[in-house]
């Protein structure tokens, strides 16, 4: 599949180490349908509306005074023009540009943009900053050498050699200061497609700064059967020879005020808390069904669950004094959740393909997809049948854009009776069968063995009630202090 690219504007993933959060939101149908209107119609409304704008005028007197400039001064730093321009090839391959244009207002916007960050997957993909420079206010240009430029490991991959193909280049912006306006353009070219012949975008505006000017533009092979989903601004949709090119436009032209933007502030953090954040604000994929989704991931994972001789030994090992295949299932949980450590990286960013059963069992850690395929190669070594599940921890699946963009978490199905027993053991000190609330009473992707891959909803409840004891001994003294 194409580069899986779940970005925000091009400003917050360059610097853009401290870019803001992504602000995602709900969307039309997919597969949208341009409806075309009667021109006579639009000639009766244009005219009615005219008359009315001259009544109204008539009736008011003088007119208002247009509205003044904003002022900009107070900002940190004012995005004047972002632009991500994607195409996408028939095999999977792409090209994604980025191009900023800042114009930096404080010491704040100085510290923010001082350095640049670009990071990309070396096994997948490569990619070229065609320049990064400073405007200085009298006109002068100061370009940033190469030589600035570091290309370096990725922070993960320090902690956990497992994820060495992540890097990242840096660069030391030259001669960046107050009143300056700093521009980049950089592009990535995916070389490696994560499956052949799909690709999938998830893509967020930004909401929480100044934008005076932000454009997506996707191009896809015209004959390509896509499916899409964005809500407002609605795309224009072009065709040039042999392409179909989607182009939104979006701005941000003022703040939100302070009562409104922490009331937004406090829903989201709601949101996020139970995992229900809206879809991006830009999807589009090629996967026609969650079918040809599961298929593809198990086509990643199916091998690297198969339990090996070490995988064998150890399952032997840990069910040896079990009574029965409930137990089996409580002792290799215990040891997968408390024995190996978890990389926290979300699923899709270290690739989708999980390492070895063997690998993650000799590494002693893993991410989310690598501790889920130790916990079902150990279950199938002991003769239990285990599934993986897809999920989001973020938001709920928008089943009308099957992509495996949507997911951001491997769980284990274990079925038992007419249903699943729901594992995760990323938690490490989580109770057997414990989800945490952002995954309970969600959609998961669950890719059974021989069978086509469903959506099911995982478990509204905790295995059992939440339960807090608080206990102090104390004295209270005669002048009201409390010793305990």
């Amino acid at each position: 599949m194409g580069k899986v690219w779940n970005v925000s504007s091009p400003a917050e993933r360059q610097s853009f180490k401290s870019g803001p959060e992504r602000a995602e939101g709900g969307y039309n149908p997919s597969r949208l349908r341009i409806k075309r209107r009667s021109r006579i119609s639009i000639i009766y409304v244009l005219i009615l509306v005219s008359c009315l704008t001259i009544s109204g005028a008539a009736g008011q007197g003088a007119s208002k005074p247009a509205n003044t400039k904003p002022d900009y001064s107070k900002e940190a730093f004012v995005d004047e023009d972002d632009s991500t321009k994607i195409v996408f090839e028939n095999d999977g391959t792409g090209t994604r540009e980025t191009s900023v244009r800042i114009r930096i207002q404080s010491d704040a916007g100085v510290q923010r943009y001082g350095v640049l960050t670009f990071p990309y997957q070396s096994a997948a993909e490569n990619v070229e900053i065609d320049y990064v420079r400073v405007q200085k206010p009298e006109g002068a240009v100061i370009t940033t050498p190469p030589e600035n430029i570091q290309d370096m490991a990725a922070d993960i991959t320090r902690q956990a050699p497992f994820y060495s193909d992540h890097r990242e280049k840096q660069v030391a912006v030259k001669g960046l200061g107050v009143g300056d306006v700093l521009e980049s353009r950089a592009r990535w070219h995916v070389t490696k497609p994560l499956a052949s012949g799909q690709f999938w975008f998830a893509f967020n505006f930004s909401h929480d700064f100044i934008m005076l000017h932000e454009e997506i533009q996707i191009s896809v092979p015209r004959e390509r059967v896509v499916k899409w989903k964005s809500r407002d601004p609605k795309p224009v949709i072009t065709e040039e020879g042999s392409r179909r090119i989607f182009t939104w436009t979006n701005f941000q032209l003022e703040h939100k005020s302070s009562e409104q933007d922490k009331k937004d502030q406090q829903e989201k953090i709601h949101q996020a808390a139970r995992g229900m954040l809206p879809p991006a604000d830009v999807q589009i994929s090629t996967f026609q069904s969650w079918e040809d989704v599961g298929a593809w991931y198990n086509g990643l994972q199916q091998e690297r669950v198969k339990p090996s001789a070490e995988v064998r030994v150890k399952a032997a090992d840990l069910t040896k004094n079990a009574s029965d295949e409930n137990a089996k299932l409580h002792a290799i949980y215990d040891y997968v959740s408390t024995q190996f450590r978890y990389i926290g990286v979300a699923f899709g960013i270290g690739r989708y393909q999980p390492h070895s059963a063997a690998e993650v069992l000799s590494n002693q850690y893993g991410d989310c997809k690598d501790k889920h395929t130790l916990l079902a190669s150990l279950l199938d070594a002991a003769g239990i049948t285990a599934y993986p599940a897809l999920i989001s921890t973020a938001r709920d699946i928008d089943v009308d854009v099957p992509s495996p963009g949507q997911f951001d978490h491997v769980i284990t199905a274990v079925p038992q009776g007419g249903g699943f027993t729901w594992l995760d053991t990323t938690p490490e000190v989580a109770p057997f069968a414990y989800l945490i609330s952002p995954l309970r009473d969600k959609r998961a992707l669950v890719i059974p063995v021989g069978k086509p891959a469903t959506l099911v909803t995982t478990a509204a409840d905790p295995p059992a009630p939440g339960l807090q004891t608080f206990r102090i001994e104390a004295k209270l003294s005669d002048t009201g202090t409390l010793d305990g």
